[in-house]
């Protein structure tokens, strides 16, 4: 028997240990007492920061929507995002992970920072009545507002990412994302020790206004005032997180203060940090210590090629997928915490590549084959299949269960999707939705959730054997699916995301299996149905576009055409002369 025993990263202790995992961070950091006036002590001094860095632990809520208490299947959710950057991306497909294992439909709208267009765009979801909203802001002042608004209108709210401020608190149901200020304050201890505890160094801090930036400012100048006391801070400037002002800046300090700087923290590791890396080349001080908050990839490429020392860690898919978690618990009528933080953790020069390794290649897990080998009703390979699973998620290290939260979520996904595609009773395999979430991430290892996923899969061959005679194959099964769903948007892409095939391969075992190319297969099966509801019903042909799939009319008339030789209104019109002749 193997026992599921991992050596991973405690964000509470600051120590690696071992001890049995959870897949989910469910213990929060401790909260100290609150001093009686924190902005009686200075600036540099972590207690004046009291209410900023431990703000909504204990603020009263105002007008709390109640749960309908009927699960997380089929609700609407709209997501509120700041800018079209690499982070935010990540957050995206995160999220989108997480909502599709559960049925979630989930849209997203993007302000650019445009703080007037993001106000624009609270009011229009509001109309459009959802069933919960998650929020980054483009400014945590001007969300308090927005937060109220949506609250008033009895819409569940979940900010996310950048925090609210105590007014903001009042109104969402819940808080998740990284803790920038613990992080920030591992950051510092690693910084110190670089420096040796002493010399100058300068902070290119994070866009004025938001949580990110009081937390990758007086985060590390609070805990360096206190652990390394000689060290000096010599400057500190936003450049609203910009390549070509950081560079500018950087070289300004670089000829005002020349050797005397010795080290430079930034608020980010991807556009900031290129900025700095081009001004210290310039001026031949590679020399200078640098760390920054992370962890992009080219934060990540920085380390492995020594041009940074060290990042903080956050991941984006996870800090994406959080607020779905709270989500799903809150529409299951639990209590959802206040705050739900990410775990810290610090990436360095020196442990990136074990990280990279550990992080992105979990032994070589070939899903494609497990997919197939339940499609043909393999039991017996597919038991040997998790038992491998559990043997090399049982040999990964530290951050590993990161990446088995993701991996998890994906594969219930595509399992979800195997469950649909072969028209079997998803309730009956995998239960409601309303205790998925527990089943797969409050289990005490990740034995113990591979073995329920391992379980989900049997009971998935254990049904297809009930409806057919013989194994059929899984392109088959695909053709199945697209003669089922051909009235919703398909695409090879899609099909081969839900089916775990590359789409280059679909769609040469599609074009063997029918004759046709997918494309011209299922505009075929589209215009054959379109005919027939021409021909049997009173529908007009605009309408009938929408029901065999088509979002455009004119390009199903162009379609029409093409297959048929004709448009709609000619192809309806001979044929009703036929039938009167």
């Amino acid at each position: 028997m193997i026992v599921s025993i991992m050596h991973i990263f405690d964000p509470n202790s600051g120590l690696h240990e071992t001890k049995r995992p959870v897949l989910w961070v469910t213990e929060q950091k401790p909260v100290p007492p609150r001093p009686e006036d924190p902005k009686s002590f200075p600036e540099d001094n972590f207690k004046h920061w009291y209410d900023m860095e431990y703000a909504g632990w204990n603020v009263k809520k105002i007008n709390m929507p109640v749960s309908p208490g009927d699960g997380p299947k089929g609700k609407n959710i709209t997501c509120l995002l700041t800018c079209h950057h690499p982070y935010n991306t990540a957050y995206e497909r995160g999220m989108t992970k997480a909502a599709a294992a559960f049925r979630i439909n989930i849209s997203f709208k993007y302000s650019e920072w445009d703080d007037e267009k993001q106000q624009n765009q609270v009011e229009e979801t509001i109309k459009e009545k959802p069933d919960m909203i998650i929020v980054i802001p483009d400014n945590t002042e001007l969300s308090s507002d927005w937060y109220r608004s949506i609250n008033t209108a009895g819409i569940p709210v979940i900010a996310s990412n950048l925090m609210p401020d105590e007014d903001g608190f009042k109104y969402i149901l819940s808080w998740t994302g990284p803790d920038d200020w613990g992080q920030f304050r591992k950051l510092a201890v690693d910084f110190a020790k670089r420096m040796e505890s002493r010399g100058g160094y300068c902070i290119i801090s994070h866009i004025p206004g938001c949580s990110a930036y009081y937390a990758r400012k007086w985060a590390i100048i609070t805990e360096l005032k206190r652990i390394a006391p000689k060290m000096k801070l010599m400057a500190i400037e936003s450049t609203n997180l910009n390549s070509e002002e950081t560079y500018k800046t950087v070289k300004k300090w670089l000829n005002e203060y020349g050797n005397d700087i010795k080290g430079i923290v930034s608020a980010d590791d991807n556009l900031v940090q290129i900025g700095i890396n081009k001004a210290l080349v310039e001026f031949g001080r590679e020399d200078i210590i640098r760390v920054a908050n992370g962890s992009t990839q080219t934060g990540i490429r920085m380390l492995k090629e020594k041009n940074l020392d060290a990042i903080t860690f956050q991941s984006a898919e996870l800090d994406g997928a959080l607020p779905i978690q709270v989500a799903i618990d809150w529409f299951n009528g639990l209590i959802v915490p206040t705050i739900k933080y990410l775990p810290t953790h610090i990436l360095t020069s020196e442990n990136v590549e074990e990280f990279v390794f550990n992080y992105n290649n979990p032994g070589e897990i070939d899903l494609d084959y497990l997919y197939k080998l339940i499609i043909e009703c393999n039991s017996r390979e597919v038991e040997s299949f998790f038992n491998s699973l559990n043997i090399q998620f049982s040999s990964m290290g530290v951050l590993t269960l990161e990446y088995f939260r993701g991996f998890s979520i994906e594969l219930l996904s595509n399992l979800i999707n195997i469950i649909k595609s072969s028209k079997l009773s998803e309730k009956r395999i995998i239960g409601d939705y309303e205790t998925i979430f527990k089943k797969l991430f409050n289990q005490p290892t990740t034995e113990r959730s591979l073995y329920w996923l391992k379980d989900v899969a049997l009971k998935i061959i254990y049904s297809i054997e009930e409806t057919r005679q013989k194994p059929v194959t899984l392109i088959q099964q695909i053709v199945d699916y697209v003669n089922t769903e051909y009235k919703n948007p398909l695409s090879i892409k899609t099909i081969s995301y839900s089916f775990n095939i590359s789409a280059a391969y679909l769609g040469k075992l599609f074009k063997q299996e029918t004759g046709e190319s997918f494309s011209r297969y299922l505009n075929n099966l589209r215009i054959d149905r379109a005919k027939a509801l021409l021909l049997e019903t009173n529908i007009k042909a605009n309408k009938i576009a929408l029901k065999v799939g088509y979002s455009d009319s004119n390009y199903f008339y162009n379609i029409f055409k093409k297959y048929t030789g004709m448009y709609p209104s000619e192809y309806l019109e001979l044929n009703l002369n036929r039938k009167d002749r």
